[in-house]
């Protein structure tokens, strides 16, 4: 009996997407300072404030399913693309645009180069895996490249320190495309990697074993531009809302 397979790449990024905003709304907004004050004019500590904050190792828990489908979708993404160079240009367009949102709501600073955005982590496995179909005859030489390629790509996002770096970004993207035609084993083989970040993270594959191979629904800019917006927009309420009323 054939497994249904019912998951569109548009549905799996929307499951992405509120993953993604979940884990990111639990890191940058903190109620940490209030646990430990009263509202005004009361001895108490602001429920709210407490539930949220129990509440949050939840939202991070369930963000890890997010970078794994977007690896996914960025290997389906090259895979169909008619235009392999404007993919390129479009992640390295939106790595530079959402690098000070990034840097702003992680470290509080306008630039950190001690850390990176996740687009400069796509964009690293992007290029490698664009080597590796142009390395894509079988020979020892090809062969030797392609693994210096991979290495090339593992050692830049470390260098960089790009969000999931390389031994779990850069890797999962070269597997993802390497296996792509064995929908188990590259489930199985992302899964392992990445456990080295989360055991609730490979729970992501089990989402896309069952995709059923159609884009659906195309909201393209939109994804791209909610990274950066959504960050800005976390970091201003925590900002400008929350650290004031506490304050």
């Amino acid at each position: 009996m054939e497994t249904p397979h019912f998951l569109s790449g548009s549905q799996l990024k929307w499951i992405a997407i509120f993953a993604m905003l979940l884990d990111h709304t639990a890191k940058i907004i903190s109620f940490q300072p209030s646990l430990a004050m009263s509202l005004p004019f009361t001895s108490e500590p602001d429920p709210l404030a407490e539930s949220l904050q129990a509440i949050f190792p939840v939202f991070i828990l369930i963000g890890r399913l997010a970078f794994p489908i977007f690896c996914f979708l960025l290997v389906e993404g090259f895979l169909h693309t008619s235009n392999t160079k404007r993919y390129l240009v479009r992640l390295a367009l939106f790595a530079l645009i959402s690098e000070v949102p990034y840097d702003l709501a992680f470290s509080h600073q306008l630039i950190d180069l001690r850390s990176q955005n996740v687009f400069f982590t796509l964009l690293i496995g992007l290029i490698v895996i664009i080597g590796l179909k142009k390395l894509a005859t079988r020979s020892m030489a090809t062969t030797i490249l392609s693994l210096g390629l991979i290495g090339t790509g593992i050692f830049l996002a470390e260098w960089l320190h790009t969000d999931y770096g390389g031994w779990i970004g850069v890797l999962l993207i070269v597997v993802l495309y390497l296996f792509r035609d064995f929908r188990l084993l590259k489930c199985l083989l992302g899964a392992i990697i990445l456990l080295q970040n989360s055991l609730f993270g490979p729970i992501a594959f089990f989402l896309i074993y069952f995709y059923n191979g159609k884009r659906g629904k195309q909201w393209k800019y939109f994804f791209y531009w909610f990274y950066p917006v959504h960050l800005f927009v976390l970091t201003s309420i925590q900002q400008f809302l929350i650290m004031p009323y506490f304050n």
